[in-house]
């Protein structure tokens, strides 16, 4: 195909450290139950850059990719030039910091922001050709590319939990094509469960999924990235 060749259509210099940028602060967007319909709902957003990647951030443009993705833009929008100035006319606090990621990809950023009722952080890295690569989200390990639509389900790791959640998901007739259940906290009895689907679930699902009795959190990550880039 010729978008395998040429890669996608993007804003900015570099598809690893623009594009990718912008999937991965659209994936941290993702993980606020409120920010879909309020784009003013964060308050404060921090990006931490490996140490490479924070040398070139502002010349690549990753300042801005990063922005424009949280706030919600396309790597294609021409917005993301302006992301940073629509980020503070939403009232959006953002800070930028060098930091190192040891053993990583080089391309790695960790993204931590709250609004007025919740806290999350992501961590991931942009790995080229606008692919991404989520490795962490909330102290959850895990390894996610954005290929398919993702549920992130904190749960109580009580017996039966994994079954409800996975019978509400057949139920409604969604194929899951790849899980992984990750214990988080042992003192709280909380787990974490990240669910790649075949289809794109329904808000039906997702509220169904969120009044089982040990589910504690959904977030939900549309589709960020194609298996072109």
């Amino acid at each position: 195909m010729i978008l395998d060749v040429i890669g996608p259509i993007i804003i900015g210099p570099s598809s690893s450290h623009t594009a990718g940028m912008v999937r991965l602060g659209r994936a941290f967007r993702c993980l606020f139950s409120e920010i879909p319909a309020n784009r003013k709902a964060l308050r404060k957003v921090e990006f931490r850059l490996n140490k490479s990647l924070f040398s070139s951030h502002k010349g690549h443009g990753t300042d801005r990719a990063l922005v424009g993705g949280v706030i919600g833009y396309f790597e294609w929008q021409e917005e993301i030039r302006s992301s940073l100035e629509i980020a503070r006319s939403l009232g959006i606090d953002i800070a930028f910091y060098s930091d190192s990621f040891e053993g990583r990809h080089p391309n790695t950023v960790m993204i931590s922001g709250s609004s007025d009722t919740e806290t999350h952080y992501l961590i991931g890295a942009s790995t080229g050709g606008a692919c991404i690569e989520i490795t962490e989200i909330d102290g959850a390990p895990m390894n996610i590319s954005g290929i398919y639509p993702t549920l992130i389900i904190k749960n109580l790791d009580t017996p039966g939990a994994l079954s409800k959640i996975v019978e509400a998901i057949s139920t409604k007739g969604m194929n899951i094509s790849n899980l992984f259940l990750v214990r988080t906290n042992r003192l709280k009895n909380e787990a974490t469960c990240i669910i790649e689907l075949d289809n794109v679930p329904g808000n039906e699902l997702l509220s169904f999924i969120n009044r089982l009795d040990p589910v504690l959190y959904v977030a939900y990550l549309p589709i960020i990235a194609n298996l072109s880039g």
